[in-house]
């Protein structure tokens, strides 16, 4: 839970797109139904309407449809948006579904078809159980039809068949199975998508009218949710000008929410959600000053929004995430044509997404004590597996008054996470954001932003004991260093070099080390200089150095079991350096 709870769910991250559901299509078994299936389906060029595929059977049952509320008035909200809201709307509920049925305006068992296909259609719309889903019927035929108005005969039965169904004659098409079915397909889809456009339209209009029931003391969280709810039903419709007028109202009431410490990471987590949905509308509107501005106002409201002190290490982890994102979310624009400059490209917020990643393991280290044992009953389990609303704890879910309910709950519920944060690798997400920013500052030419992260993610392998990557990142940096004459950099540098190649045990590097650290561009005191020029004779010496300052205990005594093997072999003690890269001694 620790690493993945900072994720944006994929629903948030995704392009909505109208969900249709095919039915009446035998895909594995049917050869002309697979063709179809493909037709929508495979190779699905960009110039195509936004729609969402999927087959399933006529009976399919569907998310039942709660019973919708007349009146608000004793109605508390137990959270703002919930955990399965976005998902259903993607891929449990269609805006459309389509009843697929091979039916000839000829075919000599007409009625018995027609009736047939009406009780097929009867049977999708109880599955839907009272939704506002639309339904259509697509006959599927061997003959290219005549243009419309030409076939009388097809008109009347058209007409008999829509009667007998209950349809709308919009809502009835037919597709011949011929060499230009690619066309037909494209025709049928740009109709669907007409019906899925009004079924949003319609859903949008039926959130909106809630908004007269509600008041503003006890129904705040409502007024959030169904901004948010509004804006993404658009998006669904593709009608993303509204979609992001909804978000930025959602955006200024959330931050109209009492903050307290029971309440504030649901706060931060929609806080976020609905930011991270801005700044991509904006990208994608080509607006990419109003999408930096959005972030910016984002991070000032929320960056003093921390929470609970015992768990402070979760505020950095969440501003992390803010910054990757929004780094994520740039990246992306950049790769669709947005041009970047050296001083705003997305490299700056993967930095800062590091800096955060660094601050949240420095609190993890403080406030996650060793030792401590992992409470039973476990306070993060919860019956379903999941939460029921974004950013809330499982101990107290749908809980929103100012105290906490169990005292006692609440300390085992903080125990759980500390526990749990121990074993997140943080040097890894540490790593991992300073080499994509690496990535950017390289790519737009900033040298020098790009060799100081490299000496952080030298640090980084350095604290996670991979000595060997740690070493060799640094000793890239250093040429950077020495050319530019950076001697207080290069000497804080070369002291950590040193330290990996006294725990590696590497003979020649620490050599080289302790000679540059002794030379003149070394700003270390006499003292240390003194210990180094010690330690640099035992080597010579064949013997054991003293341990470098400052390094882990438990490398210490396995560098020094390398050491003594290392002095015990036998055989040519002759290293040779390329003294002309190194800062001579006078």
């Amino acid at each position: 839970m620790a690493g993945s709870q900072w994720e944006h769910p994929p629903e948030l991250c995704c392009r909505p797109m109208a969900f249709v559901a095919l039915t009446g299509l035998d895909v594995v078994y049917n050869a002309v139904h697979r063709a179809i299936w493909d037709a929508f389906c495979a190779n699905r060029r960009a110039d195509r309407v936004p729609i969402s595929f999927k087959v399933l059977p006529g009976d399919h049952e569907y998310p039942k449809c709660r019973t919708k509320r007349t009146s608000y008035e004793w109605y508390i909200p137990k959270g703002i948006l919930k955990t399965g809201w976005m998902n259903k709307h993607l891929n449990l509920v269609p805006a459309l579904v389509v009843l697929f049925y091979e039916l000839d305006w000829d075919d000599p068992q007409w009625k018995e078809k027609q009736s047939e296909c009406a009780t097929r259609v009867e049977i999708v719309r109880t599955s839907l159980q009272g939704r506002n889903t639309k339904v259509a019927v697509v006959l599927i035929q061997k003959k290219t039809p005549l243009p419309p108005g030409e076939d009388l005969v097809a008109s009347e039965k058209a007409s008999a068949l829509c009667g007998s169904c209950d349809l709308s004659g919009k809502s009835l098409f037919v597709l011949p199975h011929t060499d230009h079915l690619v066309g037909y397909i494209i025709r049928l889809e740009n109709a669907f998508y007409e019906h899925a456009q009004t079924y949003y339209y319609t859903e949008i209009r039926r959130v909106k009218s809630h908004k007269e029931f509600l008041n503003k003391t006890t129904h705040q969280l409502l007024f959030v949710r169904h901004q948010f709810k509004m804006a993404f039903l658009s998006e669904l419709k593709q009608d993303t000008q509204n979609a992001l007028k909804y978000y930025r109202a959602a955006h200024s009431l959330v931050h109209e929410l009492r903050a307290h410490e029971t309440n504030m990471l649901e706060i931060k987590t929609m806080a976020g959600f609905i930011s991270y949905k801005i700044c991509r509308l904006c990208f994608q509107h080509n607006t990419p000053l109003d999408a930096i501005a959005q972030f910016r106002k984002h991070i000032d409201l929320c960056k003093k929004k921390i929470g609970s002190a015992e768990l402070a290490f979760e505020h950095s982890a969440w501003m992390s995430k803010q910054f990757q994102s929004f780094g994520e979310l740039f990246d992306e624009a950049i790769k669709l044509g947005l041009t970047a400059i050296q001083t705003q490209n997305p490299g700056f917020y993967y930095q800062q997404a590091a800096c955060y990643s660094q601050d949240r393991k420095q609190m993890a280290q403080q406030l996650c004590q060793a030792g401590m044992t992992y409470p039973s009953p476990d306070p993060l389990d919860t019956q379903s597996g999941g939460l029921d609303f974004y950013g809330q704890r499982p101990w107290r879910q749908g809980h929103q008054s100012i105290d906490p309910t169990d005292p006692e709950k609440e300390k085992m519920g903080i125990l759980a996470l500390q526990i749990k944060e121990r074993d997140v690798p943080h040097s890894e997400l540490i790593i991992a954001l300073l080499s994509n920013a690496v990535a950017q500052f390289k790519k737009y030419k900033c040298p020098r932003m790009k060799s100081h992260l490299m000496v952080q993610m030298g640090e980084e392998y350095y604290h996670a004991k991979d000595y060997t990557k740690a070493l060799k990142l640094l000793d890239y940096v250093m040429c950077d260093y020495r050319t530019e004459r950076w001697w207080p950099l290069l000497t804080a540098i070369l002291t950590t070099a040193l330290r990996c190649a006294y725990l590696m045990a590497s003979v020649k590097d620490y050599i080289i080390y302790c000679m540059e650290l002794l030379g003149r561009a070394s700003t270390l005191k006499e003292e240390q200089k003194s210990r180094i020029e010690k330690n640099l004779f035992k080597v010579l010496m064949n013997k054991v150095p003293e341990a470098e300052s400052e390094c882990d205990p438990s490398s210490v005594s396995a560098a020094r079991s390398l050491w003594s093997d290392r002095t015990a072999l036998s055989g040519s003690n002759e290293l040779t350096v390329e003294m002309q890269d190194y800062i001579p001694f006078s």
